[in-house]
């Protein structure tokens, strides 16, 4: 059962059972941001051009610690491009200036080039071949 969940429901493959509970919830409370123009509403901006297997970025802040994540309210709102050209949410990210762990799993650690910050993808939106809290999507396309 737990291997079929995993197929059909893109929240939860790779995610471990503890996870699931609180991905629905960050689901829940992230769908009204399937709407763009609520998300700039709410404070999020545009802050990349469309990064390869992630897709745009917009980012309301970055979280100076672990103390002041919260996993409902998600730092940054990926968004990729569909076929006629708007944009869908295909994950929300959480970024924190410190090594953080959120749903079990440690964040990324910031790499070169990128931005001064850890990071944990979390791909709720759209299937990830490599699962839920991998860092890139090669679903995700920016051509």
């Amino acid at each position: 059962m737990a291997a079929a969940l995993a197929l059909t429901n893109p929240a939860v493959a790779g995610a471990g059972t503890g996870a699931e509970a609180e991905l629905a919830e960050v689901r829940r409370a992230t769908a009204r941001y399937h709407d763009i123009e609520r998300a700039v509403a709410d404070g999020y901006v545009r802050r990349s051009d469309c990064v390869p297997h992630m897709g745009y970025h917009y980012v309301r802040s970055v979280a100076g610690d672990a103390s002041e994540l919260q996993p409902t309210v998600p730092n940054i709102l990926v968004y990729a491009r569909r076929g006629n050209g708007s944009l869908r949410l295909v994950a929300v990210e959480y970024a924190s200036m410190k090594p953080a762990t959120l749903f079990g799993r440690a964040f990324d650690p910031p790499h070169p080039g990128g931005p001064p910050f850890h990071t944990l993808h979390t791909w709720i939106w759209q299937a990830n071949p490599d699962g839920t809290f991998a860092a890139l999507n090669r679903n995700i396309s920016c051509t």
